[in-house]
């Protein structure tokens, strides 16, 4: 008996001396890691601080937000406004170098802002993978074409690549212009008043135009009071950023115990069930079509719609179709599309016309040539609707479209995780930092875009852009993992625009220095954007002044 005791506690203390090796060996491999991560790091351009491995330049950040809040009672409610000043301000102190690290208690973010660096990051080859944040957004987008990475982000976007060639995108011009006129009937109401804020209704009609191209389902957010599905895709942009910047969620369980990750998993729950009703009514419409050769295109609100003689095909149809024929993505894996793209397709592209359209509301004469270029290709026609011969006509108000994108960037900044060392220019990039491509900054390049506060669309006329380096303007990112619906974003904002300045002319009420910017996700004015909206023959009353008070 005794022997038997006797090896137990033998065996128990070999088993507890073999733990304490792994867990003594695990440390001992993460010092070493970290502490050759923070060696190179910190030879990077950066404030140097006392303290970097305990609290590292937070202390810039807090200490910001103190200023702003003691000065500024008005931002009070919004910290992330602090946090892409201070971001901002920090870069612009290293202006004149390619490079330099900020250490967010310990973890250095190496911030890029020059074309040369920009494009050391965005056009590797392997470092494809999105910083650790983006996996704040799994439970929303799951592993879709944003987040994943390597073999499954290549798989994917082999897959989804077709789906936006210029032949396929043609045919969403008949949903662009639809929505376009519904727009524009709702801005008649708002002719008499004194101002209008433009971003929830460039919103509602970006948010219809995405969801009948990628579900094939309308939702009339213009004309109807909010649907549930329209309120929880607006509130989940708002949470996740709550968690991004409150490192107290970034744990899950911690995240999903407080009451904004109840509220988060509760919208995403109602997203969700619309995007699984939407795509179980998809394949039941396919499985009829299948199974019966004699079945013509519905008319119901979810089949395909009947567009020049050939069917316009939402996206969802084309991940159906893949599903169908190969079996190669799965139910869920279409969920995850599905929902990346009405996310990313909506918020960037409805900010992005509401910029444009304020700034064209602060520079009254590139209105005019606006007017111009639209009075030639449509002559007094308002109704007509955009045709792709149109776009292509549209060259003046492109070069709107691109300076507006230039100074209002709508993804200020895009994140990736450096997973092997990176050499550039005498400097080491570790391997496990996080590096943040600042597109806020880096297009306001003087050597690259002299007077960068000026708005000039005149930049990006064929003559004054040739031979401009190719990551010196970046609002849809660029290199590999450049933005998939970059042209499906800009057809949309060349025909909502027009249909627009067709028909009214804008006003912008406030000057540029009292609209607050922040970051959520996507760029974005803290207080809308107040205009003017008037019929072409009815002039402004420049006598009133409307602007906001100073901050």
């Amino acid at each position: 008996m005794w022997f038997i005791v006797q090896e137990h506690f033998s065996i128990s203390r070999v088993l507890w001396l073999c733990s304490l090796l792994l867990v003594l060996g695990y440390l001992s491999s993460w010092y070493r890691i970290r502490r050759r991560l923070v060696r190179l790091a910190s030879q990077l351009p950066s404030l140097k601080l006392k303290f970097y491995h305990v609290i590292g330049h937070l202390t810039l950040v807090v200490s910001h937000r103190i200023k702003t809040r003691l000065f500024n009672k008005k931002l009070i409610t919004a910290t992330h406004v602090y946090d892409f000043q201070a971001l901002c301000g920090y870069n612009y102190l290293f202006s004149k170098e390619n490079i330099s690290n900020i250490w967010q208690i310990h973890l250095p973010f190496v911030c890029v802002y020059k074309a040369d660096s920009v494009e050391m990051i965005l056009n590797h080859s392997t470092e494809l993978k999105k910083a650790w944040f983006y996996n704040l957004m799994d439970p929303w987008l799951g592993s879709g074409l944003l987040t994943s990475y390597d073999e499954k982000w290549r798989s994917r976007r082999k897959l989804l690549t077709p789906a936006f060639h210029f032949n396929i995108l043609r045919d969403f011009l008949h949903v662009f212009n639809k929505q376009s006129k519904v727009l524009v009937d709702v801005l008649a109401g708002y002719t008499k008043q004194e101002f209008v804020d433009m971003v929830p209704l460039v919103t509602r009609c970006s948010l219809d135009i995405i969801c009948e191209s990628i579900l094939g389902k309308e939702l009339y957010s213009q004309t109807r009071a909010a649907s549930p599905y329209v309120k929880a895709i607006t509130e989940l942009t708002h949470e996740i950023l709550e968690r991004m910047q409150s490192p107290w969620y970034w744990n899950d369980t911690l995240f999903r115990m407080s009451p904004s990750g109840r509220k988060f998993f509760r919208n995403i729950k109602v997203v969700d069930e619309f995007t699984m009703q939407v795509i179980a009514e998809k394949q039941h419409l396919k499985s009829e079509r299948r199974s019966s050769a004699d079945v013509t295109s519905s008319t119901n609100a979810v089949s395909d719609v009947n567009v020049g003689g050939r069917r316009k095909r939402a996206l969802l149809d084309l991940l159906l179709d893949e599903q169908f024929e190969n079996n190669s993505i799965s139910v869920e894996d279409i969920r995850e599309e599905v929902n990346t793209f009405t996310f990313e397709g909506h918020d960037t592209t409805s900010m992005s016309m509401s910029f444009a359209l304020y700034m064209i509301g602060l520079h009254p004469w590139i209105q005019e040539k606006i007017h111009q270029e639209l009075d030639s290709i449509f002559g007094k026609d308002n109704e007509r609707e955009v045709t792709t011969d149109d776009i292509r006509d549209m060259k003046y108000l492109e070069c709107v479209i691109k300076e507006s994108l230039r100074i209002y960037p709508p993804v200020p900044a895009y994140g990736r995780l450096i997973r092997n060392d990176i050499e550039f220019q005498g400097r080491i990039v570790p391997k496990g930092s996080t590096c943040l491509v600042n597109s806020f900054i880096l297009h306001r390049d003087p050597e690259v875009f002299p007077n960068p506060e000026v708005f000039d669309p005149d930049r990006f006329l064929p003559e004054n852009s040739s031979g401009r380096h190719p990551f010196a303007y970046v609002p849809f990112s660029a290199g590999p993992r450049n933005c998939i619906g970059q042209k499906f974003a800009l057809m949309e904002e060349k025909t909502v625009l027009s249909f627009i300045l067709r028909r009214y002319k804008v006003r912008s009420l406030d000057p540029r220095d009292r609209v607050h910017l922040l970051e959520e996700l996507v760029l974005r004015p803290l207080q809308g954007i107040r205009m003017q909206i008037r019929p072409r023959d009815q002039d402004f009353d420049f006598q009133t002044v409307y602007y906001r008070p100073a901050s």
